[in-house]
């Protein structure tokens, strides 16, 4: 669950947003019904949004934000609804509100309204209730996330080491990671026949996960594998029935696709426009080629996760990790290993969770709460730098180090995300993860590094 922007919420504030749009002589019946539908989840409404709105009344007061926001996207669209709003009039509805506003009040209004939407949102989705298509709903929460401003963790800058091109070259060779991608491409050949989904077939499973040093092979009606942290999987053969449950062959795989070294066509996988870079004479081209590859690898960690609830919060925390990575405060690995295995009630200062007697009840709650979404996202973390560490891109000994020759790869895939969210024009909502380094309570990584 997304916490507070940290702007204050008060009754008599909400208030001069609640009397911004007059009532009309007469409600249309599909707005009174949706009225009556906001009303009818008032109660578990309070108790579901408990951590993020400590006094009630607060909670309350959000949902007459939404009632009042969807008066104003029916005034304006002639239609509205109340468990399934339309992202694409968001903005419209909001500004329309806002401007009924004394100007000085116009930023708040614009903050409270989009926080207390986000929060509606998340609540029809999490109790079942949002009766909109997952492609709206993820519409929905990116215009949302443009809304309320953000707190953001701050890293420390990353400093790229100057290394020489025989220095790069022998470092990068020495890494797993490339060791297994040349070891696929030279099993690859000329081509290998793939199926509509652009996966191996299942008896090219077995050579192909030998390829990256996994012990694997496809079997048709096989289960799908329970995600396994790296060094965890089991003794005999992994019987799988798709290469994309293949652990490291699958992220290797789609990292040498995403990088361009291998083209995927309707039928078959052979290799692509990068393929001649990789096994250049020119060290200059091997070591771009190679270095594209770790970057595509880590954005496709820092994007993707099992989380599904908060992704985010699990990319954020491997970018924090990696970033301190690259300095002389390297986070502990038995830190992260804390962090997941947290239990409710246990103190951990470092972090920021304390049980404090002298906090109220719901003070208490909402510090669980967060060690709780906090310990989630450190588990999805630790399996990515499991992987990570598999390949040789950090270091996971005593600490999380990020080798010499990783670290530019780190920098450029940190800069790709930033890039990312500059051009999309919006910000990201405020996830739930307890800084390792620093007070700031968002995994999210600072565009001013």
């Amino acid at each position: 669950m997304a916490k507070k922007t940290g702007r204050s919420k008060t009754r008599n504030k909400n208030q001069r947003h609640l009397k911004a749009v007059p009532s009309a002589p007469k409600m249309p019946l599909q707005l009174v019904l949706n009225h009556r539908v906001v009303d009818s989840m008032a109660v578990e409404f309070i108790q579901w949004s408990a951590a993020e709105f400590r006094d009630p009344a607060e909670a309350f007061e959000c949902l007459e934000l939404v009632k009042v926001f969807l008066s104003a996207q029916h005034a304006i669209e002639g239609s509205s609804s109340a468990t399934a709003i339309a992202g694409e009039g968001v903005e419209a509805a909001v500004e329309s509100i806002a401007a009924a506003l004394d100007p000085e009040h116009a930023d708040d209004a614009f903050d409270d309204l989009y926080f207390a939407l986000e929060s509606y949102v998340r609540f029809l989705k999490g109790t079942g209730r949002w009766t909109g298509t997952e492609g709206a709903y993820a519409e929905l929460q990116a215009v949302l996330g443009s809304g309320p401003a953000v707190a953001a963790t701050d890293h420390p800058d990353i400093v790229v080491p100057r290394l020489s091109d025989e220095e790069q070259e022998s470092a990068f060779d020495a890494m797993p990671l490339i060791r297994r991608a040349s070891a696929l491409l030279e099993w690859l050949g000329a081509g290998k026949e793939v199926t509509a989904t652009g996966a191996l077939r299942l008896k090219d499973i077995e050579p192909a996960a030998a390829a990256v040093e996994v012990l694997a092979r496809g079997k048709r009606g096989a289960k799908r594998p329970a995600t396994e942290s790296a060094g965890e999987r089991p003794d005999g053969p992994l019987e799988v029935g798709s290469m994309f449950d293949v652990p490291v062959l699958n992220e290797v795989w789609s990292a040498l696709v995403g990088a361009g070294v291998i083209r995927l066509g309707s039928t078959r996988a052979v290799p692509g426009p990068e393929a001649a870079a990789w096994n250049s004479a020119e060290v200059g081209e091997r070591l771009k080629a190679r270095r594209m590859l770790a970057v595509v690898l880590l954005l496709g960690v820092l994007s993707s996760s099992d989380a599904v609830w908060d992704v985010e919060s699990v990319g954020g925390t491997v970018l924090a990790v990696l970033t301190y990575g690259t300095t002389e405060d390297p986070v502990p690995v038995a830190q992260l290993e804390a962090l997941a295995s947290m239990e409710l009630g246990e103190t951990f200062p470092d972090h920021g969770i304390v049980d404090d007697p002298d906090l109220s009840d719901a003070s208490q709650d909402e510090a669980r709460l967060e060690a709780i979404y906090a310990s989630y996202a450190a588990m999805e973390a630790r399996r990515s730098l499991g992987l990570l560490a598999e390949l040789g891109l950090v270091d996971a000994n005593t600490h999380y180090r990020v080798p010499p020759v990783a670290i530019q790869c780190v920098d450029l895939a940190a800069g790709y995300l930033d890039t990312a969210d500059e051009l999309s024009g919006a910000e990201e909502p405020e996830s739930n993860v307890v800084a390792l380094h620093a007070p700031s309570r968002t995994g999210r990584p600072s565009k001013d590094r």
